[in-house]
This record gives structure tokens, C-alpha cells and sequence, in this order.
């Protein structure tokens, strides 16, 4: 199990005790800094206040597990438009929304989510339907639209 599995697997269930959902967990190098990255969601939107509860809890269970040997940054945020959607639960909150779909085979395409299936997607294209296997998806993000 890698180490964003284990995170995942260890605070989600502190996370959702607050009133907040885990969205996804980056532990990325930027520059020389290592920064472990919790987004989090809830209806209505996330605040500076609600990211502060979250680092509090999350310093100190963080410590408790001590999964992470080397120093790194912590941070909290909402997640942003341009992130990739990743869970079925953020396709189902942007299902009406226009989606950029890039496949592994290099297909591109803009589509809404019609379905939601254990192992696929259907999509609503403007040339139809299109189902495709989960497996087959390298990135789905919102279409941003000026």
C-alpha cells in the first residue's frame, strides 16, 4: 500500500467526523520543500476557518501515525477548478457540468456525465452517447468556460 493509500486509510474517517469530505492527498517537491497537501470539501464551500480545524486535527494525527520520516509542509485547501475530478463522488458533484475527458490513447473530448457505472462512464457528447471504462480515462476535469 503506498503512503497516500495509508494517509487516506488513517484520516479520512477524522475528516469526515469534522463535517468535511477528503477530496484527494498530494505529497509533492516543490523547489526543496516537501508538501503534504489535504483537499477537502463540503456544501457551500470551504473557509480559512474550517482549513485551520482541519491542520490542527490533522498536525496532531499526523504525528500520532508518523507515516512521514523526512520534514514536509502541511497544507489544507478546497480544491480548485482546474484539478483533475478523481473520485466517482466528484463526478456525481460536477455531473452537470461540461468535463474535459482525456484518454489513455490520446482521445480528447467534451462531454457531461449521463452515467456513473462501477466500471464505467457514460458520457452525453454532442455526437451522442459514449460509454468508457474507467481504465481507459488518464484525466476528467471541469471545462472552464469564459
Amino acid at each position: 500500500m503506498d503512503l497516500i493509500s495509508k494517509l487516506k486509510e488513517n484520516l479520512e474517517s477524522d475528516i469526515n467526523n469534522l463535517g468535511y469530505e477528503l477530496v484527494d492527498i498530494e505529497f509533492v517537491t516543490e523547489g526543496k520543500n516537501k508538501i503534504l497537501r489535504f483537499f477537502i470539501y463540503k456544501d457551500g464551500g470551504i473557509t480559512i476557518d474550517d482549513c485551520e480545524k482541519t491542520s490542527n486535527l490533522l498536525s496532531e494525527r499526523l504525528d500520532e501515525i508518523d507515516l512521514i520520516k523526512s520534514f514536509y509542509y502541511l497544507e489544507v485547501s478546497s480544491p480548485d477548478l482546474s484539478r483533475p475530478l478523481k473520485t466517482d463522488r466528484d463526478l456525481e458533484r460536477n455531473k452537470d457540468e461540461l468535463l474535459e475527458v482525456k484518454l489513455k490513447n490520446g482521445e480528447k473530448f467534451l462531454a457531461n456525465i449521463e452515467e456513473i457505472k462501477e466500471d464505467s462512464l457514460v458520457f452525453k457528447c454532442e455526437d451522442g452517447q459514449k460509454e468508457v471504462d474507467k481504465n481507459e480515462i488518464k484525466t476528467i476535469k471541469i471545462e472552464i468556460v469564459f
